[in-house]
């Protein structure tokens, strides 16, 4: 049975006697099973498994995607076949007609042109004056003149007259036409038009009997028709009436030409959309049918599988097998995910016991992976096309954790949301394989964030395996695919690790961690709280300073946070700007200020600069992982100037028998914790201890370094951290080799007096 409670060393003398029995056994176990870290388990299972089954299954395929087995129909199904719907609806378009309307303005235009003429003959004098004013317009010889001289317009018995009312008539029965192409959006295929007189009359005439504005021969045909069958009795007037006619129809020197029909574009609109509504073209499947056979899905083959799809779900809810398949698979996915969820709780209990400690911590780690399954079940499946793009919040995810966390919890964590994502996506291999290359580059790259630019060359490098990944993957299908969902998955890459770089502030707080970037921003002098230790105690910023390099180089041989030891160095000793004079490196001319005071009074001022210490870390906002180097530094080590005063006073005041305990002059810890703060104490004691040496010769700062490290071992200030005897003895080389740096020996340089005498000597 999986202990998610916090696990403890050992039992109180309570509890060894309530498990003689039996009652008392099974209910310390009922109460460390019910306590919240499983309560914490069962509501992410729940939460995560509402997420996966509820809603409608998608869809597992996308286009690009090659097929390596046919799909086979789970239902029986009628679908619209959109290609063949289409070629029917265009060849239905294609087969209307062009419909034309009689042209009215031409009767309109030849019966003005002949009454001019009329008026003009009427108004000469004689053929010569006509001509002169009217030949190039009408050239009419003398028994044409004659013959529309004697006519009078208002006579009823007017021979020109009865003949101009049958050319309207005449011109209805001539086919022509002004070109045989006209604009229309889908091109017809008729062999032939249909001609409107305008009243609602249509007749069909084929395209080989149509004559055209544009042709000079079949114009001057039509108007010798024309003119031969209205001045079938006045011959003398039928060649004037066809050069109007002729001249109406086709104008020399224009392109603008008058047919006796113009082509009627919003008849033809009309019967075209008419011809579209066609019957959809259905193709029936029924259960176990072919949809696809292996091979590369198509935009016409996606349509096909998302029909199914769709029919799929309406008819589960009405067949009994399917619901009972459908919900087997759900209680199986419920299964998985429970198995995710036992194993991802005791990897967190085994990896990070912290989170299993406080709610808060086991609440934000829960809702961020539910947070992550929420967007790619609900968001990504429905808005993007291809299941490429879960890769963004999965890199995302996956740079939270490795700043938040350690890199193997980090791999754990990841790589359990990456097998759920693959789950939920109903994806093979292939994207477990992408979300795994994406999340191992991304962690491993993240073990710091010193720079800005850090964050852009994981995204960089993370897009990089996404994209060969990716690539690899389609070429494992025996499909070469550059583009594609190669270029999304990258792209996506790019765009999580982006957001973790934008969200970095946030992440920070929301998950109460600090990374190197920010320890950085701290170490900067002109932070305030530094700004203020320089100021008022520049000794102990000096001995700061130098502790942080000591304690860096330490740190890094052992392969601990060299960074983080440097910048707690930095602010360990902060309190003693309450009281900086009393304490020796601050003060100026040996005027020691403890003069006067009781050994206890000054300890009690030596010892309150931790507390005040870690006052001014909260009121200045100093991060939380920064507050154990101020408050551990010193551990419970014992303050052995002043216990020895204090010693020497009561044997000087004659009180004999009574010994001064050291518990009463020792640090109130707490001991260091880690391996950090246990790096900065023997830094802190080290230094001083050699600093007091009158001739520190290597030999005597390897003894000082080995004794201070051996005291605070057997005095155990070590016990609470897991510093390793082996990594002790490293950090005393590291300190060892700085302090020889330090204190190297000088050239004695002559003095001014003898500077002529002496030898020259040259330094480097």
């Amino acid at each position: 049975m999986l202990n998610f409670g916090n696990a403890r060393a050992g039992r109180t003398a309570d509890n060894r006697r309530k498990l003689g029995n039996g009652a008392g056994r099974w209910s310390i176990r009922l109460r460390s099973a019910l306590r919240w870290p499983l309560a914490v388990a069962i509501v992410f299972w729940l939460c995560a498994t509402i997420i996966m089954v509820v809603g409608d299954e998608p869809l597992p395929y996308s286009v690009g995607k090659v097929l390596k087995q046919p799909v086979l129909s789970r239902v029986s199904f009628a679908r619209v076949d959109e290609l063949a719907t289409e070629k029917l609806r265009l060849d239905s378009q294609h087969a209307v007609p062009n419909y034309f309307r009689f042209n009215t303005s031409l009767v309109e235009a030849i019966l003005t042109e002949f009454r001019e003429l009329r008026a003009a003959v009427k108004a000469a004098e004689s053929l010569e004056s006509f001509l002169a004013q009217h030949a190039a317009r009408w050239p009419l010889d003398a028994d044409s003149f004659a013959e529309l001289k004697t006519t009078a317009d208002t006579s009823s018995g007017d021979p020109y007259k009865q003949n101009l009312d049958r050319l309207t008539k005449l011109l209805l029965e001539e086919n022509l036409i002004e070109r045989d192409r006209v604009d229309r959006e889908i091109r017809s295929t008729a062999d032939y038009v249909i001609l409107g007189d305008g009243s609602g009359n249509y007749r069909q005439v084929p395209t080989t009997k149509l004559t055209y504005a544009i042709n000079k021969e079949q114009v001057d045909a039509t108007s010798e028709r024309i003119a031969g069958r209205v001045f079938y009795g006045v011959r003398r007037v039928q060649p004037i009436f066809r050069l109007i006619v002729a001249r109406t129809i086709s104008p020399e020197g224009q392109s603008q030409f008058t047919p006796a029909y113009v082509f009627d574009a919003a008849q033809t609109r009309l019967r075209i959309e008419e011809a579209g509504n066609v019957e959809p073209v259905k193709v029936v499947y029924a259960v176990g049918d072919r949809l696809l056979r292996p091979d590369k899905i198509t935009e016409e083959s996606l349509s096909l599988l998302k029909a199914e799809h769709e029919e799929y779900l309406k008819q589960r809810g009405k067949d009994p097998i399917l619901q009972r398949q459908w919900r087997n698979r759900r209680l199986g996915l419920a299964g998985i995910i429970f198995l995710v969820t036992v194993g991802l709780s005791a990897f967190t209990i085994r990896t990070q016991p912290r989170i299993a400690e406080k709610l808060p911590r086991a609440v934000g780690l829960g809702a961020l992976l539910l947070g992550v399954m929420f967007a790619e079940r609900f968001i990504l499946i429905r808005v993007a096309d291809s299941p490429i793009w879960c890769v963004l919040p999965v890199a995302m995810t996956a740079g939270v954790l490795a700043i938040a966390y350690s890199q193997l919890f980090a791999l754990g964590v990841a790589g359990a949301l990456a097998l759920i994502t693959s789950l939920m996506l109903g994806t093979p291999y292939g994207m477990m394989v992408v979300l795994i290359s994406v999340i191992v580059v991304t962690i491993l790259m993240l073990r710091e964030i010193r720079t800005r630019m850090k964050m852009l060359e994981v995204g960089a490098a993370a897009s990089v395996s996404a994209y060969l990944s990716t690539f690899l993957v389609y070429l494992n299908d025996g499909e070469v695919n550059f583009f594609g969902d190669p270029l999304y998955a990258a792209i996506a890459a790019m765009a999580g690790l982006s957001m973790v770089q934008v969200l970095l502030p946030l992440i920070e707080r929301a998950f109460k961690v600090t990374t190197s970037q920010t320890l950085l921003e701290w170490a900067d002098t002109s932070r305030p709280l530094l700004r203020q230790l320089i100021e008022k105690a520049p000794g102990t910023w000096q001995h700061s300073h130098l502790l942080g390099s000591m304690a860096e180089s330490a740190a890094e041989e052992i392969g601990a946070n060299g960074l983080l030891v440097r910048v707690g160095a930095y602010y360990h000793d902060i309190g003693k700007t309450c009281k900086p004079n009393y304490f020796v490196e601050n003060q100026e001319a040996r005027i020691n200020a403890h003069q006067g005071l009781a050994p206890t009074m000054s300890l009690l001022v030596i010892l309150a600069h931790v507390k005040d210490g870690i006052a001014l870390a909260r009121e200045h906002g100093l991060p939380p992982v920064l507050h154990p180097f101020i408050a551990e530094h010193h551990g419970t080590t014992l303050v052995k100037y002043f216990h020895h005063m204090a010693t020497q006073e009561a044997k000087a005041s004659g009180i004999r028998g009574r010994e001064i305990s050291d518990t009463e002059f020792r640090y109130p810890g707490p001991k260091p914790r880690s391996r950090e703060t246990a790096i900065l104490m023997l830094c802190d004691g080290v230094e001083g201890a050699v600093r007091s040496l009158q001739e520190p010769t290597p030999g005597r700062i390897e003894a000082v370094v080995h004794d201070i490290a051996m005291a605070r071992l057997m005095d155990g200030q070590f016990d609470d951290c897991e510093i390793t005897l082996k990594e002790l003895a490293k950090v005393e080389q590291s300190l060892v080799r700085s302090l020889r740096a330090i204190h190297h020996g000088r050239i004695a340089y002559p003095k001014q007096s003898d500077s002529n005498d002496a030898p020259q000597v040259r330094t480097a």
